[in-house]
């Protein structure tokens, strides 16, 4: 009586654990939506700018959302890393960014981090506030 029960077992385990393998596979390949929710707060927390830098910028902003490919070509022309998905600089008072509009965080999060930027939070984003 015992071994069948340890079969069947053995097996219940090995079907829960080949799910959760496939379903956390899944997940870091973003193949499948219920992931996202979870992956884009945790990239949101991330990318969440100091207070005292999390503010509109007071000036003219222009602003462009693209493909993230497009955006790194773009962004390496203006001299940032070639490995991001965003940018931002301010020239002549105006701010520009650049938006990568298919990656994993929403361009609103995008958006608020290089906001920050032109707000003057530096590029190796300190947490706590300069000065």
């Amino acid at each position: 009586m015992k071994t069948p029960l340890a079969i069947i077992l053995t097996a219940v385990v090995a079907v829960v654990v080949s799910a959760l393998t496939t379903m956390n596979n899944a997940c870091k390949s973003s193949r499948h939506g219920w992931c996202t929710a979870r992956s884009a707060l945790r990239q949101d927390i991330k990318l969440e700018p100091p207070a005292q830098y999390n503010h509109p910028y007071d000036g003219p902003v222009v602003e462009r959302v693209m493909p993230v490919a497009e955006v790194r070509a773009l962004c390496a022309s203006q001299g940032a890393s070639p490995r991001g998905v965003a940018c931002s600089w301010v020239s002549d008072g105006t701010c520009y960014i650049v938006l990568p509009s298919d990656e994993q965080a929403p361009v609103s999060t995008y958006r608020r981090h290089e906001t920050a930027h032109c707000n003057g939070w530096p590029a190796d984003h300190p947490r706590r506030k300069l000065g």
